[in-house]
């Protein structure tokens, strides 16, 4: 996921203090003919605003407020001082009286928008803009402003009809190239988004938080290898940061990298351990890549900064379940299961953890109430047939895994219960036709392997059973029963020092329900 802080980037306050001097000479040019005590004290007001010598500022703007030529200019500043000072009821009468003295006061009406803006009166804020926009075409701030209100309101292309008189000034500066970018992602201009990267390289010392909200534009429109590179050059270029590391493994996502976005994960989470964005994110990776070690050591660290957060107990239990940590796993996934009891995926992965306690009688509960809410949900159908196949209710599985393939023809996992419940059923020549079948579209699944040589060897068809195991053997080498089995028939057909060899490593691979375990856990996963 990719994301990018807005902080402080559109805040009014912080362009109210520059504003000032875009009307400062403007009040100059009104005040010329002013007597020289009201004249300096509005040039030594602007003054102070610039330096943030507010109270100073305050004191001088209400030496000109009494004359009535300086006035406007005073009550200019005056609201200026009041926004800064984040006193919005106070500054909003000061700019409004400014405007009414001397409606051309442009800056007056920009930072009155600002404040508007601040408190939250959008469209107070826009009729602002556009009457700015009426006085005097060519500011560039109040276009930029209506263009930037089109966009969030979806209006791309308006929104860079209105931008077009400014399209070189806005090049000119990251705020506006931003705009654009957010308008060309809008419309699907690719093209136009990627050749922003040219105008965003000709910038002078952009700062850290526009070039990853230009890069964030710069993914989501597709432009994935120009966002790689800025960001790339801003990392080099320094300081290091956790919004920058964090995007960085967003486009690295999106690049089909994970290894390198893991890299940047961990680079984030290092500068901000207790981010629990970025270790959900890491965590959820490396579990995609099969790393499930790393992925635990992740949600062990979002546990302990956010102990009771449903995703992440989720997250937790889903990998311990991977890992064989059934007793860690389903207290986890009781208590996710228990935040979410309206969540299918919360209540189905606690139904996981149960078969593999073979608390199988509680599975199938769990399964049957999703089911009744969707009943043609495939891999539910799936879920509670392999259930009751484990319950030893053939026929009823039977039923839910025929019902699951006809609303799911291409599965796996389905094909291969219904044969084990026709072996089952004492039915061997249609469980062996349904597993050749079945290794016919899916060679490489180690289980119908297993299972079609043990029948091929009941049925005395040595050959064809021995060519099965051992391609059972050679996918899950660490098969006991495979191992076994394969053992077994050497052993028949008269292979005596292969045999033995092969019921030896069988022996060694025991454990205490190594092999029924691992299985268990994967009942549930129709992909398998």
């Amino acid at each position: 996921m990719i994301t990018c802080s807005n902080k402080d980037l559109r805040s009014g306050q912080k362009r109210c203090s520059a504003r000032i001097l875009l009307f400062a000479g403007l009040l100059l040019v009104s005040v010329a003919a002013l007597a020289v005590d009201s004249r300096e004290a509005i040039q030594k007001a602007v003054n102070l605003v610039q330096e943030g010598r507010l109270k100073e500022a305050d004191e001088q703007a209400h030496l000109a407020l009494s004359d009535p030529d300086t006035r406007a200019a005073a009550c200019s500043v005056l609201g200026t001082i009041r926004l800064q000072q984040k006193r919005f009821a106070e500054s909003v009468t000061f700019f409004q009286e400014a405007i009414r003295l001397e409606p051309r006061l442009m800056g007056a009406r920009l930072s009155l928008a600002d404040v508007y803006t601040v408190q939250g009166k959008p469209q107070l804020a826009i009729g602002l803009y556009q009457q700015i926009l009426d006085l005097d075409p060519s500011n560039i701030n109040a276009r930029l402003a209506l263009a930037r209100s089109e966009s969030e309101m979806g209006n791309y292309q308006r929104s860079l009809d209105l931008a077009a008189p400014i399209l070189t000034s806005l090049k000119q500066t990251p705020e506006g190239i931003c705009a654009l970018a957010a308008d060309f992602v809008g419309i699907g201009d690719h093209a136009s988004l990627a050749a922003l990267a040219k105008d965003w390289a000709g910038l002078s010392n952009p700062p850290q938080a526009w070039s990853i909200k230009f890069a964030v534009l710069l993914a989501r429109g597709g432009a994935i290898d120009e966002a790689t590179e800025l960001l790339e050059h801003v990392q080099q270029i320094g300081p290091p940061s956790y919004e920058l590391a964090f995007n960085l493994a967003g486009v690295y996502l999106l690049k089909k990298d994970p290894a390198r976005a893991l890299e940047y994960y961990d680079q984030a989470i290092g500068l901000k351990p207790e981010s629990i964005p970025a270790l959900k994110q890491a965590a959820a990776v490396a579990e995609g890549q099969g790393e499930f070690e790393r992925a635990l050591s992740y949600w062990i660290r979002a546990k302990k900064v956010a102990p009771e957060n449903p995703e992440i107990l989720l997250g937790f239990g889903r990998v311990c379940l991977e890992m064989d940590l059934l007793d860690d796993a389903e207290p986890a996934l009781e208590k996710a299961a228990k935040k979410r009891p309206m969540d299918a995926a919360y209540q189905y992965t606690l139904a996981s953890a149960k078969v593999g306690k073979k608390q199988f009688d509680v599975a199938q509960s769990i399964l049957e109430g999703l089911l009744k809410k969707q009943p043609q949900d495939s891999h539910l159908q799936y879920a509670l047939g392999s259930v009751l196949y484990l319950e030893g209710h053939l026929a009823d599985a039977a039923t839910h895994l025929r019902e699951s393939v006809r609303l799911q023809p291409d599965q796996l996992a389905s094909y291969y219960y219904l044969a084990l419940v026709a072996r089952d059923q004492g039915d061997e020549a249609d469980a062996i036709h349904r597993l050749e079948d079945l290794l016919r579209r899916y060679p490489d699944h180690a289980p119908s392997c297993e299972v079609l040589g043990g029948l091929l060897m009941t049925a005395q068809r040595y050959p064809e059973a021995e060519s099965n195991l051992e391609r059972a053997v050679r996918l899950n080498p660490k098969s006991v029963k495979a191992n076994y089995q394969l053992g077994l028939l050497l052993a028949r057909m008269g292979k005596k020092v292969e045999a033995d060899k092969r019921l030896e490593i069988a022996k060694s691979l025991r454990t205490e329900d190594e092999a029924h375990s691992r299985l268990q856990l994967r009942l549930l996963d129709p992909d398998q």
